[in-house]
């Protein structure tokens, strides 16, 4: 069921002006994420240069590994499914921002999945001055635009990759991406596991076990909807018991696996995991894992990146093959256009059933 969010919770001063530092610094193309730790350094003493999506992709698999065994990640991410890599490895915010902005600015978005929401926001009215409730359509949702997009490329199926089979010990390749755009207002996402749902596509054909690799673009905050996370030895056969989806339903939404009963997300310790825009977090497919909606007066936005193991084959072109064949046969059922022209309302308020809280 479809759950409206306005933005109507008070936002104390010294939140504001935090967020509008933060905004500032974004304006001027400053930013205080870059961190120097001498003791975890090369042997010329200094870090490789993190400059650009260039310089991510030339820095070399024996620092990443050094860095990984230093802070022994691959026992964290064994014992809790879910690890958060130290500044070492973290991506500057600024080429983070910057990759963004050109993606949902891009002019070439043939390729691309788009989702959008209806936002309630708390605005003043000009005439009579009072508060009054706007609806506003926004952006909330980007996939499927690795393959065009150089520099994501670069970041994704290169730098990132690495860090993540690094990690867990063994290659891992790309296999969907989605990049998140949490507007003020935004909703969050009911308690989900992301195993149950990535393995609809493809069911026996495609690979059985995922990992998530989540990059903060901006600061993650509880105000602004953060990742919360119900850490543990999660696995197949220790998991949380799942809603089935419905028959037929979409498959963006009431047709998707993986959500958690509430009486089960009850008895979850869920934790917020509040980082620096650039941080790079990896959690398993059996995580339990849930956001609450953006009460800020800025954006939450985070990419999620989904892999797999390389020694299970290369699914990322099948795996949007399929959804788009899914999706179009869901909008035939429903009585949806396929151009998305006439219909675009009509399906985007469909796609924003996903359970949310």
């Amino acid at each position: 069921m479809k759950e409206s969010h306005a933005l109507l919770e008070y936002i104390s001063d010294e939140e504001t002006m935090a967020s509008a530092d933060e905004a500032l610094r974004e304006l001027l193309g400053i930013t205080s994420l870059d961190v120097k730790d001498d003791s975890s350094c090369g042997d010329d003493g200094e870090l490789p240069s993190k400059e650009s999506v260039e310089a991510l992709g030339d820095i070399s698999d024996d620092f990443i590994q050094q860095i990984v065994d230093t802070y022994d990640l691959k026992e964290q991410y064994k014992i809790t499914s879910v690890c958060v890599f130290p500044p070492e490895l973290s991506i500057p915010a600024f080429i983070m921002r910057k990759l963004t902005e050109e993606l949902v600015w891009s002019s070439d978005s043939r390729v691309m999945d788009k989702t959008y929401e209806t936002i309630q926001v708390l605005t003043n009215d000009k005439s009579s001055g009072e508060s009054i409730i706007e609806e506003r359509r926004k952006l909330t949702r980007l996939e499927n635009f690795v393959d065009s997009q150089k520099d994501w490329d670069i970041l994704c199926n290169n730098y990132l990759r690495r860090c993540v089979s690094a990690a867990l010990g063994m290659p891992q390749v790309l296999y969907k991406e989605k990049l998140n755009l949490k507007p003020p207002g935004g909703s969050g996402f009911a308690p989900h596991l992301d195993n149950p749902s990535l393995r609809i596509a493809l069911g026996d054909n495609g690979p059985k076990d995922f990992v998530t690799v989540m990059v903060a673009i901006d600061n993650m905050t509880s105000s602004n909807g953060c990742l919360r996370l119900a850490k543990g030895e999660w696995s197949e056969e220790n998991a949380c018991a799942v809603i089935l989806p419905e028959e037929n339903g979409s498959p963006d939404a009431s047709g998707r696996a993986g959500a958690i009963p509430l009486e089960i997300a009850e008895t979850l310790n869920f934790e917020d995991l509040e980082c620096p825009g650039g941080t790079i977090a990896i959690f398993n497919g059996w995580l339990p894992h849930r956001s609450s909606a953006n009460s800020s007066p800025f954006p939450r936005r985070a990419v999620f990146l989904t892999y797999n193991a390389a020694s299970d084959g290369m699914f990322h072109a099948a795996y949007y093959e399929r959804m788009r064949k899914l999706r179009s046969e869901w909008r035939q059922r429903v009585g949806l256009s396929q151009n998305c022209d006439s219909d675009e309302k009509a399906e985007l308020d469909a796609l924003s059933t996903i359970p949310r809280i």
